[in-house]
């Protein structure tokens, strides 16, 4: 944490975090097995002014396409409910600043869609903290962030592994280890990762849940799946350095199959999984809890990524040509 004075108008300060998405490990990170994941170029920025009314208010722009069907149809009460984790973390930092002065409001705009995989609540909460502490003249370190950000974390997805904030803080590539262990991964050449958004979208907390249930009752399942995952997640740090297109694709196409074997995939994840690799995806899988939401597709190059763009939109995908972001929260 250091203090230090804002180069735009004090009355407005900004932060901005990226999306993520997940190479290897999801569901399983929250086992204790490592992940592998990357921030990506989809944005949440959060502007925060002072309040006249002394207490934090929370308001939000975000894009009705980037919304859950659930969530559209939802009660002005249950629509507090998606602002409630950045209440929360502003309150946290300003505990953690042991700020008295309390009034201030945090405006969220976010271009990553709720639900889907891409880490929009950790990117929403990541840049909130940030701001509200840029807010009061302090900038703080990315590990306080971190650790603040399990605060609204807990509330939306109960015991998180940490990954999401985790990715979206420091950006870049890690490899994740619950609860705290960060390995950033420099790579040469970052891998050509098409997204695609299945239109179906979830609760993390509800399929994280289901699945450490399942853990507890099929634990000799469950141990060999973990072995094979931290096998499997440092596999995909060696083919990421080395540029081993070929063998992350085949990594990630094995992930998609555990999680599969799991349950947290469904038949219209399936099918664009399939349509990718048809198209030349050299290997494609979910990203993130399952249930729905996003695949990601490996792409030798940008000719075969336009073939397999096309392809996922005549299934009805929404497509994301997404870039590593290596700044992550600022």
């Amino acid at each position: 944490m250091r203090s230090f004075s804002p180069r735009t108008s004090p009355a407005t300060v900004s932060s901005r975090a990226p999306g993520k998405i997940i190479l290897s490990g999801e569901q399983f990170v929250v086992l204790g097995a490592p992940a592998v994941a990357m921030a990506v170029n989809l944005y949440s920025e959060i502007d925060v002014r002072p309040s006249q009314s002394g207490e934090i208010e929370v308001t939000a722009d975000i894009p009705l396409h980037l919304v859950s069907d659930v969530d559209k149809g939802a009660s002005a009460a249950n629509n507090q409910e998606l602002l409630e984790p950045l209440r929360l973390a502003a309150n946290a930092t300003l505990d953690h600043l042991a700020s008295k002065e309390r009034g201030l409001h945090v405006d969220a705009n976010c271009e990553i869609p709720i639900g889907a995989g891409l880490g929009s609540s950790a990117s929403t909460t990541v840049a909130t903290i940030s701001a509200v502490a840029k807010s009061r003249g302090i900038r703080l370190d990315r590990r306080e962030i971190f650790k603040l950000a399990f605060i609204p974390e807990n509330y939306l997805h109960g015991h998180p592994s940490g990954v999401d904030q985790a990715t979206c803080t420091f950006g870049g590539i890690i490899q994740f280890r619950k609860p705290s262990k960060i390995n950033p991964i420099n790579v040469k050449r970052p891998p050509t990762i098409l997204v695609c958004d299945s239109g179906i979208h979830r609760s993390t907390k509800a399929l994280v849940g289901s699945v450490v249930k399942r853990s507890r009752k099929q634990t000799d399942r469950f141990q060999t799946h973990l072995e094979e995952i931290t096998t499997m997640s440092n596999a995909v740090v060696k083919a990421l350095k080395t540029e081993g297109d070929s063998e992350l694709g085949s990594l990630m196409n094995r992930n998609h199959e555990l999680l599969r074997q799991i349950g947290v995939s469904i038949p219209r994840l399936d099918r664009l999984v399939a349509r990718a690799r048809e198209a030349g995806a050299l290997g494609a899988k979910l990203t993130g809890a399952g249930g729905g939401g996003c695949i990601i597709a490996l792409c030798p190059d940008k000719k075969t990524q336009s073939r397999i763009a096309r392809e996922l939109r005549r299934e009805g995908g929404t497509i994301y040509n997404v870039s590593l972001d290596k700044q992550g929260v600022y």
